[in-house]
Parts: C-alpha cells; structure tokens; sequence
C-alpha cells in the first residue's frame, strides 16, 4: 500500500481542469477560463489563473488532454513515462524517475521548454502525488460511459470510479444483470 497524496492547492486546480471535461454532462467541455480563474482564487493560486485569457483556451484544452492521458496510460510505468512528456513540455524543472530502492522521486528535468505558469503548477502538483503515492493512484473511472480520470486518495488504494455517482450507477447495473440471471 502506498501513501495517499496530499490534496494540496495545486493538485486540486489539476483535478479542476482535468474534470472541466466529463462525458455525463451537458456539454461535456466546460473549460472556461472564468472556471479556472474561480478555481484558483479559491484555491489561493490567483497569481497563476488570473494571467489566463479566453485565447488561451486551446492551449488548455491540450494540456488537459495531455495530462488524462497520464490517468489513461496502462500501466504505473507507462504513467510515468507519459507524465514525464508532460513535465518535458511545460518546464516544470522536474522529471519522476526511480530512485535504487524502487520508490519514484522528482529528479532534474534534463531538457526545459516552457509553457507557461499554470502548466507548470498543475503538472508539478501531479508529480509530486506521483511521487508520493505512486502512479498507481491515477486511473480512469471504470463506470461506463464515464473515463473521468481520478487520484485515488483512499487510504487502501483501491479506487475505481471518479465519483460516488458513476459508483452507484455501476453497482445499480452490477445488481441489474444479476437479477437477470439469476
């Protein structure tokens, strides 16, 4: 069992923008940048949503698509590989590598190429509970339609769906097709 990443400011304005996307509302895109400015007034990180604009939306859109896809990734080692990518495009000065016990740690990030402040903060807090808790934390909500992505933060590590909504909705269908055949 690994330990549960603290939900610190900026991890909570990563959550903020990955989940301004889901599948079961309408429409399913919600990104704003009046969302993310809230979000981080909110969170106390004003310095680095108040400098976004409405022309920086497609930007946004494709770090949020960037950064699912770390939840997406197969694996914990595909994860970190694919956050990596992430951490190379937005300098956030870091990469997660193995350390020799096995455990990942935040190592210097060889190539920088910067994005932007938010980026950075977002994909860095995402590191930091990589490192933390593992990149078996991050995983894609099993209830269909869904794919929300989430951060286990349970303490068994054992999360499966992004919401307690997609979790009722999965049992409510579990419980269905056993009564069927049974």
């Amino acid at each position: 069992m690994s330990a549960v990443p603290p939900l610190e400011p900026e991890l909570r304005l990563a959550v903020a923008l990955l989940h301004s996307y889901w599948t079961l509302q309408e429409p399913a895109d919600q990104l704003s940048v009046a969302r993310l400015r809230a979000a981080g007034r909110e969170l106390g990180l004003a310095t680095a949503t108040d400098a976004l604009g409405e022309a920086d939306l497609p930007a946004l859109r494709a770090l949020r698509e960037r950064l699912y896809e770390v939840f997406a990734a197969p694996d914990p080692a595909a994860r970190v590989v694919t956050l990596n990518g992430v951490l190379a495009g937005v300098s956030a000065g870091t990469a997660v590598e193995p350390a020799p016990d096995g455990t990942l740690r935040l190592g210097p990030l060889p190539r920088p190429d910067p994005v932007g402040p938010f980026a950075a903060l977002v994909t860095g807090a995402l590191a930091r509970a990589a490192v933390t808790g593992g990149a078996e934390r991050f995983g894609v909500c099993a209830a269909d339609p869904c794919r929300a992505p989430y951060l286990d933060r349970t303490r068994a590590g054992r999360q499966r769906y992004c919401c307690e909504l997609c979790n009722n909705r999965a049992a409510a269908a579990a419980y269905r097709s056993r009564s069927r055949r049974g």
